[in-house]
């Protein structure tokens, strides 16, 4: 099915624009297990294979026809109990990405970098970054707070 979604895709695309449809952007979600690796967020990349195989024809696609990447970044994926208040935009001293000299104070903010970052480095920084949903699991494991 991967190999054949920016196909599906184009053809989504072309078939708006040819009933007249421009205002209407053609993209799809993304986990944040494209992800090889986010921390710190100036090294992130995408996994390897997917990289150069799937989403460098998605993202120009998508920067050929201005539209958006989307992406799920859920923070509770990286929950750890040290890091309870950077995942839940709590007060904390924040994580600092030595090599850009950011500091992020949410795991939310971390993730989107580390998503643009890795873009960046397949020569497509410049396709906006959308967020299809996220959110903290209602009941999620039972050493987890609850939200």
């Amino acid at each position: 099915m991967i190999d054949n979604l920016v196909s599906a895709m184009r053809t989504l695309h072309r078939a708006l624009i040819r009933y007249g449809i421009q205002d209407v952007n053609v993209t799809t979600a993304h986990s944040l297990g494209i992800l090889e690796s986010s921390q710190p967020s100036s090294l992130a990349k995408f996994r390897p294979n997917w990289d150069k195989g799937d989403l460098d024809i998605m993202l120009q696609f998508l920067h050929q026809t201005k539209s958006p990447f989307m992406v799920n970044p859920y923070p509770y994926f990286g929950y750890s109990p040290e890091q309870a208040n950077f995942a839940l935009f709590k007060p904390n001293s924040g994580l600092h990405d030595k090599y850009t000299k950011q500091t992020y104070t949410n795991m939310f903010d971390l993730l989107i970098d580390a998503v643009h970052i890795s873009m960046k480095k397949l020569g497509y920084g410049d396709v906006e970054i959308i967020v299809g949903e996220t959110g903290w699991a209602f009941a999620g494991e039972t050493f987890e707070p609850k939200c």
